[in-house]
Order: C-alpha cells, then structure tokens, then sequence
C-alpha cells in the first residue's frame, strides 16, 4: 500500500504544514493509543506504568516527619524573647526575664517553688541569688530560653556554665545534652576543666571519662604541654599515678621525672617555656635546692610546701625506680623522697632478689588481680608505623629486670614476649629452667584529639618460659588498629614480698613455688 498523507493544518509554527508519513497500515487514531503499538513495546510501557504506581504508592504511605520549627520560634521569640503575657520576673546577676510559671515548672527547682513550698511561689518577681561563680549571664539565658524550645546549640566555650546553671535548675536533658558535648571535644586544652566540672556537678560517667583520656596521655602528650600539665590537681594526680591503667612511656622512672616536672610547674605559675626547656628547668630548678640545704638532712617531700604532693608521691612505685644505676643517682641527688621512705625499699629490693637468685622464687602464680593492680611494673612504648612498612618492632627494657631480659616483638599484628638467653647479653641474667611472669599488654589507636577509638587488651595473663621460649601476647585487629598505636605493659616478675597484712603488723609466711 502507497503511503497515506494527512495533513494536519494548525500544529506546526508560523501556519507551517507538518506532514507525518503513516506506513504498514497504521492509521492516524493509532498514533495516541499505546494499545496499537507493538507487543514488546507494550509491556515495556506497562512495566513502567505499574513501577511508577508502586512508587507513588509507597510514598504515599511513608510518614513524614516534619518539625513544626516555626511553632518553636514563635514560642521562643514571643514568649521568651519578647516576654508576652508573662506572669513571673526571674531575676538573677542584675538581670530580669519576663517569663511563664508554665513553662518555668518544667525545672524541678522552679515547680517546688511555684507549688507554694517557697514564699517567693506566690510572687510576681523572684529573685535567684546565683552563688556558683561558674554560672555566667549568658549560660543563664541559655538555660532559660531551653525551656522555651524543642532544640537549642551549646557551644563548647560555653558548656562547662550552661551546665552549671542546668545544674542548679535540675534539667536533666540540658544536663546530657552538655555531657554529650564535653564527652565529643575531651582534649588536652579541656581535659581537667571538664574533670572538675564533673566532679563538682556529680556527673561521675564524665569524671571517668576524663580520667581514662589522662591515664593514656598523660605521660606521652602532656609533657610537650607545660601549661596543661601544670593545671592538673593533686588529687587527680594522685589518681593517675596509682592507677594501674596509666600508660607509662619508656619506664616506671619517667613518673617519678613526670612528677618532678609537673611540681616545678606548679611552684611556678607564670613560667612559660618550651617542653624540653621545661624539663631541664625542673631538674635544675631540685638540683639547686638540694645544693642550698648542702649538710643538711632535709628533703622535699618535708618541707611545708610540699604537704600538697605528698599524697602523690606516696603513690609511686619506689621498688621499680631503682632498676638502672642512672635512676638510682638521680633519685639521691634530686634530695625529693625522703631517705626514711628508701630505706624499706631497697631491703624488700634486695630480699626479693635473694629470693629469686637461690630459687625460692621463680615468679609469681596465679596473682589475684588486685596484687597484680598494685605490684606490677608499668612501661610502654609508641608504635608509629606498622611492620608490613618498615619491618619487625622490638624492645627491651634497659636495667636491671631481676634477672629476665623480656624482649616484646610486633610484627603482623601479633606482639609476642621472649625470655632471652643470649650470650651477647652482657647484664646479669637470671639462668634457672624457668621463670614464672604475669603480664597484661594493652593497645589503644587514637584521633587527632588523642581520643581512643580502638582499644584491645589481653586481661591478666600467666606465663611459665623457659630458656629463649617466646608467647603470643595479644593479636591486634587489621581492620581496628590504627597508627600511631600507644602500647601499654604490665609486668609482674618476682613473688611480692610485702602484702598489706605485713605492712599492718601481721606475719608473711613464705610459699616456695615449683
């Protein structure tokens, strides 16, 4: 059949004429009607047309969630704001709010007033004589204005005094919400304001918070922080030092060079300097003391001014500071801990080596975790790169390790402990067949606010080594770790000789162990 023109007069620009050839006997009425065309081109458009149903359909049965925000702003600026229709004056640090008893009795402290327990309930104005010095104006209309709103923004400038003043007010939510974002920006610039803010507003689960970011910083970062350092309290201090979760770098000693350091700081308030200048100050600073009282017997730790350390150093781990000769002349120059409080120490030392030199002791078995806690020698290390990049990592603690030469290797993702025997090793070593240790190794990956976002442990672990034999300490996870990795060891090494019974009086009787 010829093609069939049909001209279509109107439908083209201009009173042009557009012309549509119609071949294999379609017709012009076909053109509209999806039904005439073919049947694969059919069920494509059906296909279409029943996806698009299905998708209208699940949208209009989806809840949406809207929030009525302006509703809030207009309660917040016309009501707090503005001060519409109030009915009570809140007056606090020379300034008055006109607000609203109903949205005012959402507070605790202001529903038992308004309730006619007070005499000021029943008044138009009410006074709030605001004795916290933390509690600024503007932390006030903070608060007050959260009363009025489903949302509000708390800056962390701001947080420690919008807490303080939710706090007096009894606002649980403004309370978390401040928690929320002091657990969100703990770091080294605000660190123990939030320690104190905590302890002080009885806000205990940030209070651990803080003391377990410090337990992990405090020997790697904050020294290269004097200032920050020096507003630790001794309190705080004497917590951090006895907690067995401190993450000692290098050796016990570097507490006791820690503490000297962060003595010095706080008997001088307005030095300012770099870190290592800081440190050699400090050393300085005891070294010129001791030459001042030169034929005298006193030390530091007696003096009138030191009463608030004393409780800190009665915390560190004297036996553990005396395993390297350098240690020990440094800690006798320095003229800080007294004589008096050596003297045990070096005899229970020594006792303790005897003991293990003639094998009536081979190391500790089965220690409960509190002995563990209290005995154990702490040290650690910073592990920057992983060994797939620049080989094997190990370590050795130099001094005098009552005769074990512990080396800890990390390769792989895997930190493993060897007793070495090696006849290149030119220190005292301990030869007996084996050799009982309790050791814990703790790993912990952080952020850039030196956060820890990763951490694994391997809980209290006993191990029986013989000659150069080497175990698994912990196995890290590929995916988890992150570098710089902070590792923390706990080492228990010798029986301990001293329990508390014997510092009480009682008598100790000797286990000999196999």
């Amino acid at each position: 059949m010829g093609a069939v023109s049909s001209r279509l007069a109107g439908l083209g620009g201009g009173g042009e004429e557009n012309q549509y050839n119609l071949d294999h006997g379609s017709s012009a009425n076909d053109l509209g009607n999806p039904l005439a065309r073919g049947t694969k081109r059919r069920r494509e458009v059906e296909d279409d047309i029943s996806s698009c149903n299905q998708e209208l359909e699940r949208l209009l049965n989806t809840p949406k969630k809207k929030k009525l925000f302006t509703t809030s702003q207009y309660i917040y600026e016309n009501l707090f704001q503005a001060g519409r229709d109030s009915d009570v004056t809140v007056v606090a640090l020379g300034r008055s709010w006109n607000l609203h008893k109903l949205y005012l009795s959402q507070s605790p402290y202001f529903s038992s007033m308004f309730s006619g327990r007070w005499s000021d309930g029943c008044k138009d104005s009410v006074n709030i004589n605001i004795v916290d010095p933390v509690i600024t104006l503007d932390a006030l209309h903070i608060t007050l204005g959260s009363l009025y709103q489903d949302e509000i923004t708390v800056e962390p400038g701001d947080v420690i005094p919008v807490l303080a003043a939710a706090s007096l007010f009894t606002l649980e939510g403004l309370i978390s919400q401040c928690l929320v974002i002091m657990d969100e920006t703990v770091n080294v610039q605000t660190v123990v304001k939030y320690w104190e803010a905590s302890v002080q507003y009885g806000c205990m689960e940030m209070v651990r918070t803080c003391h377990d970011w410090l337990a992990v910083n405090l020997l790697s970062h904050l020294p290269d922080h004097p200032a920050r350092l020096r507003d630790i309290p001794p309190a705080l201090m004497s917590d951090l030092v006895t907690s067995p979760d401190l993450f000692v770098m290098q050796t016990e000693f570097s507490v006791y060079v820690l503490l000297r350091l962060w003595v010095f700081l706080q008997l001088h308030p307005a030095w300012d300097g770099e870190p290592q200048e800081a440190v050699l100050q400090s050393h300085k600073y005891f070294q010129n003391l001791s030459q001042a009282n030169k034929g005298q017997t006193e030390y530091f730790l007696e003096q009138e001014e030191a009463q608030p350390y004393l409780p800190v150093f009665r915390n560190i781990r004297l036996p553990h500071l005396i395993n390297h000769h350098m240690d020990v002349a440094m800690l006798v120059s320095d003229r800080i801990v007294p004589d008096s409080w050596m003297s045990s120490t070096y005899y229970a030392r020594w006792m303790t080596l005897l003991r293990l030199d003639s094998g009536i002791d081979k190391g500790p078995q089965d220690l409960d975790e509190e002995t563990f806690n209290r005995e154990c020698l702490r040290c650690g290390r910073t592990l920057n790169t992983d060994g797939f990049v620049s080989g094997q990592h190990m370590w050795r603690w130099t001094g005098f390790n009552s005769g074990l030469d512990l080396i800890v290797t990390y390769d792989s993702f895997r930190l493993t402990l060897k007793r070495n025997i090696a006849t290149d090793h030119e220190a005292l070593t301990s030869t007996h067949k084996k050799r009982h240790v309790s050791y814990r190794v703790t790993v912990v990956s952080m952020n850039d606010q030196k956060q820890p976002i990763y951490r694994e442990t391997s809980g209290i672990k006993q191990a029986s080594l013989g000659k150069n034999e080497m175990v698994t300490m912990l196995e890290l996870d590929p995916v988890m770790t992150v570098f710089p990795l902070l590792l923390s060891f706990n080492f228990c090494v010798s029986t301990p000789l001293i329990t508390p019974q014997m510092e009480n009086g009682e008598d100790n009787v000797d286990v000999e162990n196999d």
